[in-house]
């Protein structure tokens, strides 16, 4: 039987994309605390990797402006050489009058575009890169192989799990005791029935009173021996079963410490998640500053900026929850009793 009945959750569709492929967090799914629930032992390691993350994902997006201002840079430019290039070859050519005119007017309108292309890889350059780089900065320090921040969280969730840990050991620990016991106790029992069957055996037949003595004996200590390991059933059980209760009376004050830590890691994704935001906007800002003039490039700055609508932090951080956090089903201490 499975121990989670994990329900997926989609995120929230967005009506801009909706035709497109979602992207699954397949990073996140491969992470060995996946499949476990959030409070179970070093299962918030999946969120220290949303946390480490978050510096790879702001230096892919940084990197991903950056090419685009080299792309947009390098056409300006050969639309530059371009348009010198061919103006010098028509004042060399047999071309006059109004048409060389018009020809020449032709190639002077890479220069515009250069402009406005070269514009646009110096906004990138300029501000909107540096700025996702310095907010990179100041929000992932670096400490020795990992990120403060990270440390952080690391250090107060094995803190909010020590106590617990060690409970889930002890549970442990009398859970095998009191199994132990059991196993004990029928090979005792059986050992005990084998005697009285043996001297009933044997009470049909003449025998002298020293070996009946001695089977009377042997009898005794293995009564003895079945009743010892009988009230070592209920020891262990009774030990057991107030571990279990222990872990339920402390389970309360332990979640509460957990989720705590939790909303803290979710308040730092979130100022990430808005920052990305801001980056969009300041994107969009840009593109519409480069496409004024033009019907087709406005169109798709206005698809883009549609899509910046449906960006909801808190949407995808309720999602994240539910698939990875607080919300997910975690295995708690339950008395289980001994089967044969």
């Amino acid at each position: 039987m499975s121990l989670f009945n994990r329900k997926y959750i989609a995120p929230p569709s967005s009506p801009i994309i909706s035709n497109t492929t979602r992207i699954r967090s397949a990073s996140l799914a491969t992470n060995s605390a996946y499949g476990r629930g959030f409070f179970e032992p070093g299962a918030y390691s999946i969120v220290l990797k949303r946390c480490e993350n978050g510096h790879d994902l702001a230096q892919q997006l940084a990197d991903m402006f950056d090419e685009r201002a080299q792309i947009e840079l390098a056409y300006a430019n050969q639309l530059r050489h371009w348009s010198y290039k061919w103006r010098n070859e028509l004042s060399k050519s047999q071309e006059y009058g109004t048409n060389k005119k018009v020809w020449d007017q032709l190639a002077t309108t890479g220069e515009p575009m250069a402009y406005v292309h070269s514009t646009l890889s110096a906004s990138l350059s300029e501000s909107l890169i540096p700025n996702l780089r310095q907010w990179r900065k100041e929000h992932y320090e670096r400490y020795l192989l990992h990120y403060k921040k990270t440390k952080e969280f690391e250090r107060d969730f094995l803190d909010a799990q020590k106590s617990w840990n060690k409970l889930l050991d002890k549970i442990s620990e009398c859970k095998s005791m009191y199994y132990s016991a059991c196993k004990a106790s029928k090979l005792a029992s059986e050992a005990e029935n084998k005697s009285i069957y043996y001297l009933a055996c044997k009470s049909t037949k003449l025998v002298d009173d020293a070996e009946s003595k001695s089977s009377g004996e042997q009898r005794k200590k293995l009564a003895d021996k079945a009743d010892v390991a009988r009230r070592e059933i209920i020891f262990t059980r009774t030990k057991y079963q107030q571990a279990i209760n222990e872990a339920r009376e402390q389970r309360p004050n332990y979640e509460s410490t957990m989720k705590t830590i939790f909303e803290r890691t979710q308040a730092f994704e979130k100022r990430r998640l808005d920052f990305f935001k801001e980056t969009y906007d300041q994107y969009a800002k840009i593109l519409e500053i480069a496409t004024i003039d033009n019907s087709i490039l406005k169109t798709m700055n206005a698809n883009f900026k549609a899509s910046l609508l449906v960006h909801d932090s808190l949407q995808d951080l309720i999602w994240w929850d539910q698939n990875y956090g607080t919300q997910t089903n975690s295995r708690w201490p339950e008395y289980e009793e001994y089967i044969d």
